[in-house]
Protein backbone atom coordinates (compact mmCIF):
# COMPACT_ATOMS: atom_id res chain seq x y z
CA UNK A 1 0.00 0.00 0.00
CA UNK A 2 1.25 3.65 -0.04
CA UNK A 3 1.84 4.93 2.78
CA UNK A 4 0.37 8.24 1.87
CA UNK A 5 -3.20 6.69 1.54
CA UNK A 6 -3.75 3.73 2.64
CA UNK A 7 -6.70 2.61 0.55
CA UNK A 8 -4.82 2.96 -2.77
CA UNK A 9 -3.92 0.42 -4.24
CA UNK A 10 -0.42 -0.33 -5.01
CA UNK A 11 1.65 1.87 -7.56
CA UNK A 12 2.41 -1.97 -9.56
CA UNK A 13 -1.18 -1.33 -10.08
CA UNK A 14 -1.67 1.71 -11.66
CA UNK A 15 1.64 1.93 -14.07
CA UNK A 16 1.99 0.21 -16.97
CA UNK A 17 5.81 -0.94 -15.82
CA UNK A 18 4.79 -3.19 -12.53
CA UNK A 19 7.00 -3.92 -10.20
CA UNK A 20 6.53 -7.21 -10.66
CA UNK A 21 6.13 -8.87 -13.72
CA UNK A 22 3.46 -11.28 -11.87
CA UNK A 23 1.34 -8.55 -10.38
CA UNK A 24 -2.16 -9.95 -10.46
CA UNK A 25 -3.31 -6.35 -9.90
CA UNK A 26 -0.98 -4.52 -12.42
CA UNK A 27 -3.12 -2.90 -15.67
CA UNK A 28 -3.96 -5.30 -18.55
CA UNK A 29 -5.29 -4.85 -21.50
CA UNK A 30 -9.07 -5.00 -21.64
CA UNK A 31 -9.99 -9.06 -21.80
CA UNK A 32 -13.12 -10.49 -23.29
CA UNK A 33 -15.45 -12.35 -20.97
CA UNK A 34 -17.79 -14.83 -21.48
CA UNK A 35 -21.72 -13.15 -21.76
CA UNK A 36 -22.40 -14.89 -18.72
CA UNK A 37 -20.38 -12.70 -16.32
CA UNK A 38 -22.52 -9.84 -16.69
CA UNK A 39 -24.80 -11.65 -13.95
CA UNK A 40 -21.57 -12.55 -12.40
CA UNK A 41 -20.64 -9.58 -11.57
CA UNK A 42 -24.24 -8.58 -9.96
CA UNK A 43 -23.37 -11.90 -7.57
CA UNK A 44 -19.73 -10.48 -6.88
CA UNK A 45 -22.10 -6.98 -6.21
CA UNK A 46 -24.38 -8.87 -3.46
CA UNK A 47 -21.11 -10.44 -1.83
CA UNK A 48 -19.37 -7.17 -1.59
CA UNK A 49 -22.44 -5.64 0.27
CA UNK A 50 -22.85 -8.90 2.48
CA UNK A 51 -19.93 -8.16 4.10
CA UNK A 52 -20.23 -5.21 5.56
CA UNK A 53 -24.17 -4.37 4.85
CA UNK A 54 -24.81 -1.80 7.86
CA UNK A 55 -21.74 0.54 6.45
CA UNK A 56 -22.75 0.11 2.46
CA UNK A 57 -26.44 1.00 4.04
CA UNK A 58 -25.01 4.10 5.50
CA UNK A 59 -22.90 5.04 2.02
CA UNK A 60 -26.05 4.09 -0.27
CA UNK A 61 -28.44 6.62 2.38
CA UNK A 62 -25.52 9.52 2.31
CA UNK A 63 -24.75 8.91 -1.39
CA UNK A 64 -28.47 9.51 -2.16
CA UNK A 65 -28.87 12.59 0.05
CA UNK A 66 -26.10 14.22 -1.14
CA UNK A 67 -27.14 13.58 -5.11
CA UNK A 68 -31.12 15.00 -3.77
CA UNK A 69 -29.11 18.32 -2.36
CA UNK A 70 -26.64 18.59 -5.77
CA UNK A 71 -29.58 18.18 -7.77
CA UNK A 72 -30.28 21.71 -7.22
CA UNK A 73 -27.19 22.94 -8.67
CA UNK A 74 -26.78 23.03 -11.99
CA UNK A 75 -24.57 19.93 -13.39
CA UNK A 76 -23.35 19.97 -9.70
CA UNK A 77 -24.84 16.03 -9.64
CA UNK A 78 -23.26 14.69 -12.83
CA UNK A 79 -19.71 16.55 -11.91
CA UNK A 80 -20.04 14.46 -8.67
CA UNK A 81 -20.82 11.33 -9.10
CA UNK A 82 -17.80 10.21 -11.27
CA UNK A 83 -16.06 11.39 -7.75
CA UNK A 84 -18.28 9.62 -5.36
CA UNK A 85 -17.71 6.14 -7.62
CA UNK A 86 -14.10 6.81 -7.72
CA UNK A 87 -13.74 6.83 -3.76
CA UNK A 88 -16.09 3.73 -3.88
CA UNK A 89 -13.80 1.85 -6.08
CA UNK A 90 -11.01 2.98 -3.87
CA UNK A 91 -13.05 1.42 -0.52
CA UNK A 92 -14.04 -1.46 -2.86
CA UNK A 93 -10.36 -2.09 -3.37
CA UNK A 94 -9.57 -2.13 0.19
CA UNK A 95 -12.70 -4.43 1.13
CA UNK A 96 -11.50 -6.86 -1.52
CA UNK A 97 -8.55 -6.76 -0.02
CA UNK A 98 -9.18 -7.91 3.27
CA UNK A 99 -9.49 -4.28 4.73
CA UNK A 100 -12.61 -2.45 5.89
CA UNK A 101 -14.48 -0.03 3.92
CA UNK A 102 -15.84 2.87 5.55
CA UNK A 103 -17.82 5.37 4.77
CA UNK A 104 -15.22 8.02 4.13
CA UNK A 105 -14.51 5.94 1.40
CA UNK A 106 -17.21 7.62 -0.34
CA UNK A 107 -15.36 11.17 -0.73
CA UNK A 108 -11.80 9.21 -1.45
CA UNK A 109 -12.49 10.36 -4.70
CA UNK A 110 -11.93 14.04 -3.52
CA UNK A 111 -8.37 13.38 -2.92
CA UNK A 112 -7.54 11.00 -5.19
CA UNK A 113 -7.42 12.60 -8.89
CA UNK A 114 -10.07 14.60 -7.63
CA UNK A 115 -9.41 16.74 -11.02
CA UNK A 116 -9.44 13.86 -13.34
CA UNK A 117 -12.85 12.65 -12.35
CA UNK A 118 -14.19 16.01 -12.34
CA UNK A 119 -12.95 15.98 -15.70
CA UNK A 120 -14.71 13.10 -16.45
CA UNK A 121 -18.41 14.05 -15.21
CA UNK A 122 -18.10 17.34 -17.56
CA UNK A 123 -16.73 15.08 -20.31
CA UNK A 124 -20.51 12.84 -19.49
CA UNK A 125 -22.53 16.02 -19.57
CA UNK A 126 -21.11 17.33 -22.82
CA UNK A 127 -21.92 13.94 -24.16
CA UNK A 128 -25.05 14.35 -22.77
CA UNK A 129 -26.06 17.70 -23.73
CA UNK A 130 -24.64 16.99 -28.00
CA UNK A 131 -26.16 13.47 -27.71
CA UNK A 132 -29.74 15.16 -26.29
CA UNK A 133 -29.40 17.83 -29.27
CA UNK A 134 -28.73 15.84 -31.86
CA UNK A 135 -32.02 13.71 -31.00
CA UNK A 136 -34.30 16.61 -30.74
CA UNK A 137 -33.22 18.04 -34.50
CA UNK A 138 -33.56 14.42 -35.47
CA UNK A 139 -37.13 14.45 -34.13
CA UNK A 140 -37.82 18.08 -35.52
CA UNK A 141 -36.69 16.79 -38.90
CA UNK A 142 -39.12 13.99 -38.62
CA UNK A 143 -41.94 15.86 -37.45
CA UNK A 144 -42.52 18.39 -40.42
CA UNK A 145 -41.74 15.55 -42.58
CA UNK A 146 -44.38 13.46 -41.08
CA UNK A 147 -46.94 16.72 -41.01
CA UNK A 148 -46.13 17.83 -44.73
CA UNK A 149 -46.99 13.89 -45.71
CA UNK A 150 -50.31 14.36 -43.53
CA UNK A 151 -50.72 17.58 -45.50
CA UNK A 152 -50.49 15.86 -48.73
CA UNK A 153 -52.71 13.29 -47.99
CA UNK A 154 -50.39 10.82 -47.68
CA UNK A 155 -49.19 8.19 -44.99
CA UNK A 156 -46.83 8.51 -43.07
CA UNK A 157 -46.52 5.23 -41.27
CA UNK A 158 -43.91 4.59 -43.50
CA UNK A 159 -41.94 7.65 -41.99
CA UNK A 160 -42.54 6.84 -38.64
CA UNK A 161 -41.27 3.01 -38.99
CA UNK A 162 -38.29 4.70 -40.24
CA UNK A 163 -37.12 6.78 -37.94
CA UNK A 164 -37.94 4.40 -34.97
CA UNK A 165 -36.20 1.86 -36.98
CA UNK A 166 -33.12 4.34 -37.25
CA UNK A 167 -33.80 5.72 -33.75
CA UNK A 168 -34.18 3.16 -31.10
CA UNK A 169 -30.74 1.05 -32.50
CA UNK A 170 -28.92 4.96 -32.00
CA UNK A 171 -30.21 5.51 -28.88
CA UNK A 172 -29.30 2.02 -27.26
CA UNK A 173 -26.00 2.63 -28.84
CA UNK A 174 -25.16 6.30 -27.45
CA UNK A 175 -26.69 4.72 -23.96
CA UNK A 176 -24.24 1.75 -24.14
CA UNK A 177 -21.31 4.03 -24.85
CA UNK A 178 -22.20 6.58 -22.23
CA UNK A 179 -22.75 3.79 -19.51
CA UNK A 180 -19.48 2.31 -20.46
CA UNK A 181 -17.93 5.74 -19.68
CA UNK A 182 -19.56 5.99 -16.39
CA UNK A 183 -18.95 2.14 -15.63
CA UNK A 184 -15.16 2.03 -16.16
CA UNK A 185 -13.84 5.49 -16.29
CA UNK A 186 -13.49 5.93 -12.33
CA UNK A 187 -11.96 2.67 -11.46
CA UNK A 188 -9.44 3.31 -14.76
CA UNK A 189 -8.83 6.76 -13.38
CA UNK A 190 -8.23 5.90 -9.42
CA UNK A 191 -7.20 2.32 -9.99
CA UNK A 192 -4.78 2.78 -12.84
CA UNK A 193 -4.25 6.25 -12.46
CA UNK A 194 -5.19 6.66 -16.31
CA UNK A 195 -5.63 9.70 -17.80
CA UNK A 196 -9.79 10.97 -19.18
CA UNK A 197 -8.77 10.16 -22.49
CA UNK A 198 -7.21 7.03 -21.99
CA UNK A 199 -10.30 5.97 -19.30
CA UNK A 200 -12.58 6.63 -22.13
CA UNK A 201 -11.08 5.09 -24.73
CA UNK A 202 -10.39 1.93 -22.77
CA UNK A 203 -13.97 2.22 -21.43
CA UNK A 204 -15.12 1.83 -25.07
CA UNK A 205 -12.66 -1.19 -26.06
CA UNK A 206 -13.78 -2.98 -23.45
CA UNK A 207 -17.73 -2.81 -24.44
CA UNK A 208 -16.97 -3.68 -27.87
CA UNK A 209 -15.39 -7.11 -26.42
CA UNK A 210 -17.83 -7.78 -24.08
CA UNK A 211 -20.82 -6.22 -25.80
CA UNK A 212 -22.85 -9.62 -24.46
CA UNK A 213 -21.60 -9.65 -20.73
CA UNK A 214 -22.84 -5.69 -20.79
CA UNK A 215 -26.31 -5.88 -21.96
CA UNK A 216 -26.70 -9.07 -19.71
CA UNK A 217 -25.69 -7.05 -16.54
CA UNK A 218 -27.54 -4.16 -17.78
CA UNK A 219 -30.71 -6.20 -18.07
CA UNK A 220 -30.59 -7.71 -14.38
CA UNK A 221 -29.33 -4.41 -13.52
CA UNK A 222 -32.55 -2.66 -14.44
CA UNK A 223 -34.53 -5.06 -13.38
CA UNK A 224 -33.45 -4.62 -9.88
CA UNK A 225 -33.87 -0.85 -9.90
CA UNK A 226 -37.39 -1.69 -10.90
CA UNK A 227 -38.37 -4.22 -7.96
CA UNK A 228 -36.31 -1.19 -6.08
CA UNK A 229 -39.02 0.72 -6.96
CA UNK A 230 -41.73 -1.78 -5.64
CA UNK A 231 -40.19 -1.50 -2.20
CA UNK A 232 -40.84 2.74 -2.44
CA UNK A 233 -37.32 3.27 -3.32
CA UNK A 234 -35.81 1.73 0.44
CA UNK A 235 -34.44 -1.12 -2.06
CA UNK A 236 -32.17 1.65 -3.53
CA UNK A 237 -30.17 1.20 -0.32
CA UNK A 238 -29.35 -1.70 -0.97
CA UNK A 239 -29.30 -1.72 -4.76
CA UNK A 240 -27.00 0.62 -5.17
CA UNK A 241 -23.81 -0.71 -3.34
CA UNK A 242 -24.26 -4.01 -5.35
CA UNK A 243 -24.17 -2.44 -8.55
CA UNK A 244 -20.84 -0.33 -7.48
CA UNK A 245 -19.59 -3.88 -6.46
CA UNK A 246 -20.34 -5.20 -9.52
CA UNK A 247 -18.94 -2.52 -11.68
CA UNK A 248 -15.86 -3.02 -9.12
CA UNK A 249 -16.11 -6.64 -9.89
CA UNK A 250 -16.26 -6.21 -13.95
CA UNK A 251 -13.27 -4.12 -13.62
CA UNK A 252 -11.24 -6.23 -11.86
CA UNK A 253 -12.29 -9.36 -14.57
CA UNK A 254 -11.54 -6.94 -17.49
CA UNK A 255 -8.87 -5.21 -16.38
CA UNK A 256 -6.61 -6.75 -13.98
CA UNK A 257 -5.63 -10.66 -13.61
CA UNK A 258 -6.50 -10.61 -10.49
CA UNK A 259 -8.36 -13.83 -9.31
CA UNK A 260 -12.47 -13.85 -9.45
CA UNK A 261 -15.05 -15.22 -8.02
Amino acid sequence: MNSGNPYQPPTTQVEAKAKSSDDVWAYIEPQSVPIGRGLSWIGQGFSFFGRNAGIWIAIALIYILLLIVSSFIPFATQILQPMFAGGLMLGLYALDNGEAIEVRHLFEGFNVCADKLAILGALLIGIAILFSVILVIFFLIGFFIVMGINESGASSEPVIIIMLVIAVPVVLIISLLFGAISWFGPPLIVLHKKPVGDAVKLSLIALKRNIGAFIVFTFFALLLMILAVFTLYIGFLVILPVLFGATYASWKEIFTQAPTH
